[in-house]
């Protein structure tokens, strides 16, 4: 099984390992029923029974849940598991005809069950199962979150943030120099890449301090409900964030330590 659209190395190994696993739990498996050819449908297994489920052999098998496609199954996947345990279940379509191999509820439970090694196969196919989907879930969400940012041009001079003003963007430096100021006081450096303006938007206070470009620059900017949605999905920006204040923090200690020194 595979994602519509592009997704993780990891996820496509593990779709390897669910298809190893269920060959192995299939190996000595002899259904009643032979396999069967069935045309391209957009309801497929509509009217089909239930506690039956089928060994994808040939063709994919579209599965989509509220209109929008979610996953491909392909050749070796086994396909009807949530019907056969009453879950909720996605609509089943093909766009051309697929071969599969139905089995009987009773005779898969009977399987699975009949040795402690195909037990224990059967569970690591449920985790492995499990585990991809938690997988493909965490893709899409990254995914589907794209934050609406914009882009602003600053000439030698400018001011990009002023202290006192509310915290509503945080800023990336793309390109250019720009240096950070307190009270008139110059207290550090912008460098390429980095992010500012994040503490105020953290703190909901207004801006402790000024950002001037020292030359011609281009930044970044997202808006402050978005970059905080941003980071709580992918927390290693935030952990990246706290790395560079710490460096700031250092930085400052030591111009005091200087300043005391002189």
């Amino acid at each position: 099984m595979q994602l519509p659209a592009h997704e993780l190395d990891e996820l496509t190994n593990l779709g390897q390992k669910i298809h190893s696993i269920t060959r192995s739990l299939m190996d000595d498996l002899r259904p009643a029923s032979t396999s069967v050819s069935i045309p391209a449908a957009d309801r497929l297994f509509a009217d089909a029974s239930p506690a039956t489920v089928y060994l994808i052999e040939q063709g994919q098998v579209n599965c989509e849940l509220n209109g929008k496609r979610v996953v491909i199954f392909e050749p070796g996947d086994l396909i009807g598991l949530q019907r056969m345990l009453n879950l909720p279940a996605g609509q089943l379509s093909s766009a051309e005809a697929i071969t599969v191999l139905p089995i009987e509820r009773d005779e898969l439970i009977h399987h699975v069950n009949s040795t402690d090694s195909l037990q224990k196969l059967w569970s690591y196919y449920l985790v492995a199962l499990s585990g991809w989907y938690q997988l493909a879930l965490s893709q899409e969400i990254r995914k589907e979150f794209q934050p609406s940012a914009g882009f602003l041009h600053f000439s030698a001079g400018e001011t990009i943030i002023r202290q006192g003003d509310e915290a509503d963007l945080v800023y990336t430096l793309l390109e250019g120099n720009a240096e950070a100021y307190c009270d008139e006081v110059r207290v550090g450096q912008i460098h390429n890449d980095e992010i500012f303006g994040a503490l105020a938007v953290f703190t909901g206070q207004k801006r402790i301090a000024s950002v001037v470009a020292t030359s011609d620059c281009t930044v970044l900017t997202v808006r402050k409900e978005e970059f905080i949605e941003l980071v709580e999905h992918q927390p290693h920006i935030c952990i990246g964030l706290i790395e560079e204040m710490a460096d700031k923090i250092k930085q400052l200690n030591h111009q005091i330590s200087n300043l005391q020194d002189a």
